[in-house]
């Protein structure tokens, strides 16, 4: 077979292969719906049976893999986008006083207790445990929304502080990957100037994230408004979506290249667009980009999964799983009773139980750096966390708000 034709094959292939994984992913998609479960539980199954299917008869070539991995870190910039155009920085600021000592008091002890589980229990050694103390002290609002929107409850104070603190979640969920990576290169040589070299990481990192911040915020106070303007009066719906895409993922790159990851390039961007974000997120050209990119990312998770390490996965994954849930339930409820009903309080605290999309990205970020940042064992153990958090929590959220009705 020629060059050539031996190229032509590939590229069917990895057509093939990409048309079968993205209509296997919609089906598992209304499946889990109906079943009341999160989509992401069905995206991250497919990943792993994608996985465990190549492991018994390889099938993915390289161009394969090299062909999902770029759709999952489109998924990925796709994913964390949504989340920063659903943030609005002035209403951000303004629900600290309500929302700060929930939010401090849930991150802390879930941070804390991840890391002691993590080091002490397990064993790990600090990095890989700094990891995934950082990702515990996420959440995943989009997991416990729908059913406070079922039992038309969102509006009410409970659901209000709810949403607030998880946003807040987040934000310091991205905040700390950022700090994270910064000083893991560090924490990697471990030399003997640590502080000195600390310091310069620390200092290196403000001025980097300074100068992104700034003109991050230029753009959206200057360039912004006109961009609108001038693409509400030369472009059609469809093109005026794609380039607001297109720009964002100019963002999230110069992130790249300033060093830090996608992933916060992609949340910058997002809060970059987020004084309309019904401009976009309106238009269905948006819906159905998200919709087609954003599955990647989870199934690019679950083809990391090895399947050798399932049950070193799963065992520690289940030892996790403990640490995140009784993280969030004491170090949300205890603050919450502070300021709120018993009720509203344990409400609030399994709402911010689980663990998908801000969690599982640092989670990512760090497997992407080797080894030494996180192991494919410990990797397939947060993808357990988040599998059985994702689980639970809308069952036992559902019931509790039925029976507070």
């Amino acid at each position: 077979m020629s060059e050539a034709a031996e190229a032509a094959n590939i590229d069917a292939l990895l057509v093939l292969l990409i048309g079968v994984t993205t209509a296997a992913a919609m089906v598992l998609r209304s499946l889990c719906t109906r079943l009341g479960l999160p989509s992401l539980v069905g995206f991250l199954l497919l990943g792993v049976g994608i996985s465990a299917i190549d492991s018994a008869s390889p099938f993915l070539s390289p161009a394969a893999h090299d062909g999902l991995e770029l759709l999952a870190n489109l998924g990925l910039v796709a994913l964390l986008f949504r989340v920063g155009l659903g943030l609005d920085p002035r209403k951000l600021l303004a629900k600290l006083p309500g929302a700060s000592l929930i939010w401090v008091g849930n991150v802390a002890v879930s941070g804390l207790l991840g890391y002691a589980v993590a080091s002490w229990v397990l064993g790990i050694e600090l990095i890989p445990s700094l990891v995934i103390a950082v990702a515990l002290t996420a959440t995943s609002i989009g997991v416990a929304m729908p059913i406070w929107e079922e039992e038309d409850a969102l509006d009410d104070e409970a659901g209000n502080l709810t949403v607030d603190v998880a946003e807040l979640d987040d934000i310091s969920g991205v905040v700390f990957m950022a700090l994270l990576f910064a000083i893991l290169p560090v924490l990697q040589a471990g030399n003997g100037a640590f502080w000195g070299s600390l310091g310069s990481s620390a200092t290196d990192l403000a001025v980097r994230f300074a100068g992104f911040t700034v003109f991050c915020w230029v753009f959206a106070r200057f360039a912004e408004p006109a961009l609108y303007r001038a693409l509400h009066r030369w472009e059609r719906p469809p093109e005026r979506l794609l380039t607001v895409v297109g720009l964002g993922a100019a963002i999230a790159a110069v992130a790249g290249v300033l060093g830090f990851s996608l992933a916060i390039g992609a949340l910058f961007a997002g809060l970059v667009f987020s004084a309309y974000p019904e401009r976009v997120q309106t238009e269905r050209s948006y819906q159905a980009l998200y919709n087609f990119l954003t599955p990647y990312f989870f199934i690019g998770i679950g083809l990391r999964f090895a399947p050798e390490l399932l049950l070193t996965a799963v065992g520690a994954g289940l030892v996790l799983a403990v640490a995140a849930v009784a993280g969030k339930l004491i170090g949300t409820y205890l603050p919450a009773r502070l300021t709120t009903d018993r009720a509203s309080a344990q409400l609030i605290a399994v709402s911010m139980v689980p663990r998908a999309e801000i969690a599982m990205v640092i989670v990512h970020q760090a497997h992407q750096l080797g080894p030494w940042a996180l192991t494919d064992g410990l990797y397939g153990a947060m993808a357990v966390v988040s599998l059985l958090t994702c689980m639970l929590t809308p069952p036992v959220l559902k019931r509790m708000l039925a029976g507070r009705a």
